[in-house]
């Protein structure tokens, strides 16, 4: 059989376990490679384990409290006391990461969200809580203003209700570096701010937190399952009020296959 152009690329481990997908049947018998385990794991393509799991909790002040979440049955918001035994058994499993979304008392929400800096905050507490209890564990933590805005938004705004990208990134710097130094492992930026990630980068390795990494949201306002995720961080009306004020959303033409559709706006949207 005279070699093609096609074979010039396939790989040598293809050859070996028969992988020559161009040639025709009873030749080419793909069935072969899932007779049985050992084979299926020398071949396959991915493998999922709870190595590759991040597990959200929703975190809220006090003891002994236990809140159902309306948009997502079987989840809750939980004080730190009933945290633990959480962390506990994600460590028993083998998962590697928790990740934490705050819900803070309503009487702490300012435009500005001033709330998310504080270092004797809700997040800060419960990560050096967590880190004490369970070092090995990872802390991931999230880092946007919403639950933090009395309006409900990412980001800080305008006297027309449009928000403002630097001033906002220079408040999640801030925000970041209040995590990092509570110990945090991994922050993870979930608003759509230009520019965020690098100057948190940069302010971290400034402080000294080289370790922190970060982790963002990079495409999750592809999907229609954010919106009860949001739901679980603070009050949908307040985001309803800001989003019909400084949003009008339009349905526009197919764009990728990991984003069905693009919605457009005159303003920035931030989910």
């Amino acid at each position: 059989m005279v070699p093609t152009f096609v074979d010039s690329f396939r790989p040598a481990w293809g050859t070996i376990f028969d992988m020559t997908p161009f040639a025709p049947f009873p030749q080419g018998r793909p069935r072969r490679l899932r007779r049985d385990e050992f084979t299926r794991n020398l071949v396959r393509e991915h493998a999922l384990t709870p190595h590759d799991l991040i597990y959200p909790v929703f975190v809220r002040d006090g003891r002994n409290q236990r809140e159902a979440v309306a948009s997502m049955p079987g989840v809750e918001r939980v004080s730190l006391d009933l945290l633990l035994p959480v962390a506990e058994q994600c460590v028993a499993l083998g998962i590697p990461v928790l990740a934490l979304f705050p819900v803070i008392d309503p009487s702490l929400k300012t435009p500005d969200g001033r709330e998310a800096c504080n270092p004797e905050g809700l997040v800060p507490r419960v990560v050096q809580a967590l880190k004490k209890e369970f070092p090995q564990l990872g802390v991931m933590t999230d880092v946007a203003l919403d639950p933090f805005t009395s309006h409900g938004q990412d980001g800080l705004l305008d006297e027309t209700g449009y928000i403002l990208n630097e001033e906002t990134v220079e408040v999640l710097v801030q925000q970041a570096l209040t995590q990092a130094q509570a110990g945090v492992d991994i922050v993870a930026p979930s608003d759509m701010m230009d520019g965020r990630i690098g100057a948190i980068r940069n302010a971290l390795e400034g402080a000294g937190q080289i370790h922190t990494r970060i982790m963002a949201y990079s495409a999750k306002y592809a999907s229609a399952f954010y919106g009860p995720f949001r739901d679980a961080v603070g009050s949908a009306a307040n985001r309803a009020r800001a989003t019909r004020r400084s949003t009008r959303w339009t349905r526009a033409t197919p764009t990728k296959p990991c984003a069905k559709w693009r919605w457009t706006s005159p303003r920035a949207p931030t989910w």
